[in-house]
C-alpha cells in the first residue's frame, strides 16, 4: 500500500538520498532548497510525498514553494505555486504520480491561485496523467550544453568568442567568491534589469541573501561576479547539483553602460566555464520563452551553442478569474512599464 503526505517540516538526509538515487534528481528538489526558501520573505515550501506503508520507503514526491507577494495591491492576490524540476517518480510509475497530483491539488487549491510544473526533463509519456488532474501543457524552450567530450568554447559563436577576447584583453574579470556586499550590488543590476527591460515581478533582496547564507555557503550554489573600472558591473546565480548540472537562474550586466567589458557575455562564460573546469557534465540555461514569441533572451543564449529542448511547463489554474487577472495584469504591466 502507498500513502501519500504533505511535509510542512524539512525531511532532511532521507529525502535527499532519494532525490541523489534519483535519476531526474536536481538541485531545486533537494532539502537544502527547502531551508533556502524557509528563510525569504515571499516563498513557503512543501513536499509532496509517495512512502510504502509498511518500509516507509520513499517512493516519489517533490518539493514545492508557495510564493505570495504582499505589500501592494494587486500583489497580495499574486499567490502561485511552483514545483520546479519535479515531480520525482518511478519509471513506470504513472499510479504514484497521480496519487502525488491529488494529494497536492487538494491541498493547494485554497493556497494558490495556480500551480505552475517547470520541466528539466520531458514527461511525453505521462502527459495524459497531468491533463486529467486539471494541468494542461504549454511550450516553453531551454537552452542546455552538454559539457563532456566536446571543445564548448569552440561551439560559441563568433561574435561571442570576439566579445568574450576583448573583455578580457580591456580588463574586465570574474570574481569568483564574492561577498555579501558585492552579491547585493548585482541584485541591485538584476532589479533595475527587471523594472526597466524584463518587466517581470523579482524576488526580493531577502531571496538572494538567503540563497548566499544557505546554499552557496553550503557549496551547493555559486555567484560569479564581472568586475570592471572597479565596479560590478554584472553577475550571474548559479545553483549545482552533484556534479552534473549547473543552472543559470539568474543573469545580469550593465551592458549599456559598459558596453567594452560585455557583461551578461562574460557572466554567462564565467558560468559555463565553472561548468567546465569542475568537470560537471551539463550547463542548463532554465528557460528560452514561448516557441511563438519572439524573444531576444532566447537569441542571446542561443550564441553559446547549446541545443534546444521543448520540455515545456504544466500549469493548474485553481481559481480562473484571479489567474486571468493575474495575467492580464503582467501584460499590462510589461506594455507600459
Amino acid at each position: 500500500m502507498i500513502e501519500y503526505f504533505i511535509h510542512k517540516n524539512n525531511i532532511g538526509t532521507p529525502w535527499d538520498d532519494f532525490v541523489k538515487s534519483h535519476p531526474r534528481g536536481n538541485s531545486f528538489q533537494m532539502s537544502l532548497f527547502y531551508e533556502f526558501y524557509s528563510e525569504t520573505s515571499e516563498f513557503r515550501p512543501f513536499y509532496c510525498v509517495a512512502k510504502d506503508r509498511n518500509t516507509k520507503k520513499i517512493l516519489g514526491g517533490f518539493l514545492f514553494v508557495i510564493q505570495r507577494k504582499g505589500k501592494r495591491i494587486p500583489d497580495r492576490f499574486f499567490r502561485r505555486s511552483l514545483i520546479v524540476g519535479g515531480p520525482l517518480i518511478p519509471t513506470n510509475g504513472e499510479r504514484i504520480l497521480d496519487g502525488l497530483l491529488k494529494v497536492y491539488a487538494d491541498f493547494t487549491m485554497h493556497k494558490a491561485i495556480y500551480s505552475e510544473i517547470r520541466n528539466l526533463h520531458s514527461w511525453s509519456h505521462q502527459i495524459d496523467v497531468f491533463l486529467r488532474n486539471g494541468f494542461k501543457y504549454e511550450a516553453h524552450l531551454n537552452y542546455q550544453i552538454p559539457l563532456t567530450n566536446r571543445d564548448v568554447e569552440a561551439s560559441f559563436s563568433k561574435s561571442k568568442r570576439r566579445q568574450i577576447r576583448k573583455a578580457t584583453a580591456n580588463g574586465a574579470k570574474i570574481i569568483e567568491n564574492p561577498d555579501l556586499e558585492q552579491v547585493n550590488h548585482f541584485y541591485i543590476i538584476l532589479a533595475d534589469l527587471y523594472r526597466t527591460k524584463i518587466n517581470k515581478p523579482l524576488p526580493d533582496w531577502h531571496f538572494f541573501e538567503s540563497f548566499y547564507k544557505n546554499v552557496v555557503q553550503k557549496g551547493q550554489g555559486k555567484y560569479l561576479l564581472v568586475h570592471y573600472d572597479g565596479k560590478i558591473v554584472g553577475g550571474i546565480m548559479l545553483p549545482i547539483y552533484q556534479h552534473k548540472m549547473v543552472y543559470e537562474w539568474y543573469v545580469a550586466g550593465l551592458d549599456h553602460e559598459y558596453k567594452q567589458a560585455y557583461p551578461s557575455v562574460m557572466a554567462t562564460w564565467a558560468g559555463i566555464k565553472y561548468a567546465i573546469d569542475n568537470q560537471f557534465t551539463g550547463f542548463d540555461f532554465m528557460g528560452a520563452g514561448v516557441p511563438s514569441h519572439s524573444y531576444g533572451v532566447r537569441e542571446f543564449k542561443s550564441k553559446f551553442g547549446g541545443r534546444i529542448l521543448n520540455y515545456g511547463r504544466f500549469t493548474n489554474s485553481h481559481y480562473k478569474v484571479f489567474h486571468w487577472f493575474i495575467k492580464m495584469f503582467l501584460k499590462l504591466f510589461s506594455k507600459n512599464a
